[in-house]
């Protein structure tokens, strides 16, 4: 197993580090030293993980260790790590849950899609547009997870990615358009 995909698994494994201090912080819910603290190591964690994605990506390409194993690792680690923080803070009332349910949508459509373009021999890369999508959402949710907000600040920060969000997928429908009309 190379460092790429090895990043990939870390980041499905910190998921479980980050909910649970994520769900301490939040059932505190006061500014108390224990809450403060929760928030501060799920955001370490939260950025740690995400700052993986960047590298496993970045370290794949530089070194042509892209393989099957992590094109299919590095997107699912991606998704587990962003659903995981809205489903969290949906269920604590932090942000709204139509914002979670539109996000997840998106991402198993495109998931589908993949699958369904990859069956036709086609890979459709990632555009910029899916790239700021994830870094806008990654920079969101950080800001959501280490201060406490109002639940309507929090839902105009993941403005700017729910609207990407949905571009990128009406982007990712439209380059399949061919591959679906057969």
């Amino acid at each position: 197993m190379n460092l790429p995909n090895k990043l990939a698994i870390l980041r499905i494994i910190l998921v479980i580090p980050f909910v649970i201090f994520l769900s301490l912080a939040l059932e505190v819910s006061d500014n108390t030293a224990v809450s403060v603290t929760m928030r501060v190591f799920a955001t370490i964690i939260f950025v740690g993980a995400s700052i993986t994605d960047y590298y496993d990506g970045k370290i794949a390409r530089k070194y042509n260790l892209i393989t099957n194993l992590g094109k299919l690792l590095d997107p699912l680690a991606d998704k587990i790590l962003v659903i995981s923080a809205l489903v969290t803070l949906a269920k604590f009332s932090q942000i709204s849950l139509w914002f979670v349910i539109v996000i997840i949508f998106r991402e198993l459509m495109i998931t589908g899609l993949r699958s369904i373009v990859a069956a036709e021999g086609v890979v459709i890369a990632a555009e910029s547009l899916g790239k700021w999508k994830t870094a806008t959402q990654m920079v969101a949710l950080t800001l959501i997870i280490l201060i406490p907000f109002s639940f309507t600040i929090n839902n105009i920060l993941l403005l700017i990615p729910l609207i990407l969000t949905i571009v990128s997928g009406v982007e990712y429908v439209v380059k399949c358009k061919n591959v679906l009309n057969k």
